[in-house]
């Protein structure tokens, strides 16, 4: 696999803005105590350059949308196969007997999924991309809520999952897709992995707190509902952050 990426990365040539930035940094490295203070600027270090007063609104913007995300999908990655099965006890389905239904939900979450994931672009062309994220966004609220405390019997679970996987999933498309046009090119990789990254140390205390959650609200059904809604953090960056279809990506 490392051979086939080494021989696909020499036949793909560097993007425009990439090597624009390329030449841009090795001109100012040649000005040395020279360059202008913006250049010195743009040669900041990148991860420093994320809270200057040009992008940190932006940064906040990224990290809220995949905390959204993440904390709203962390529960369901976990419980739903143990929620799953306590749905079909009430059928008299239990043991070896209940694997394959579980087994199946499970898998009907994913091609939901998958699908969500490749519609995503589209949409966010067709639409616009907050309206798109924010459609997700409700999407994982309202099938989690039906899903979780709207279903008395695992009968629906079938027709269910898969449409909640479609959203609480495809929204991830939106972090490659959003997140990359709110930032320049020369911070941006380093933006996204940041986001994506203190996303998931914020939401790795997602199954934690869910866990604390289940005593007080009384099953996993209503804690993995509650968890759900934190789909709205996602929903307010987009109600807060700026649209960018129709922008050039920054260079």
């Amino acid at each position: 696999m490392p051979l086939l990426l080494l021989l696909l990365r020499r036949g793909v040539p560097e993007p425009e803005h990439f090597q624009t930035v390329q030449d841009r940094r090795t001109a100012v490295k040649a000005a040395g105590h020279t360059a202008s203070s913006e250049d010195q600027a743009f040669m900041r270090f990148s991860f420093l350059q994320l809270f200057s007063k040009e992008l940190r609104f932006s940064t906040g913007i990224g990290l809220l949308f995949c905390v959204g995300t993440l904390l709203s999908i962390w529960t369901s990655q976990i419980w739903l196969p143990t929620i799953q099965s306590l749905m079909l006890q009430k059928e008299g389905i239990t043991g070896a007997a209940a694997i394959p239904y579980i087994g199946n939900g499970m898998m009907l979450w994913g091609i939901g999924g998958i699908l969500g994931y490749a519609s995503f672009g589209f949409l966010a062309d067709l639409m616009g991309r907050k309206p798109t994220i924010l459609i997700y966004n409700a999407g994982t609220i309202v099938s989690g809520l039906f899903l979780y405390l709207g279903l008395q019997t695992y009968t629906w679970y079938p027709l269910v999952l898969p449409i909640f996987g479609y959203f609480v999933f495809g929204v991830f498309s939106g972090h490659a897709v959003y997140m990359p046009e709110l930032f320049p090119t020369h911070v941006r990789a380093t933006a996204v992995s940041f986001c994506n990254g203190s996303g998931r140390i914020v939401t790795s205390f997602g199954p934690l707190v869910a866990g604390l959650l289940v005593i007080p609200f009384g099953s996993f059904n209503n804690a993995a509902a509650t968890m759900t809604c934190f789909a709205l953090l996602s929903m307010l960056a987009m109600w807060l952050g700026r649209e960018t279809r129709h922008d050039e990506l920054p260079r």
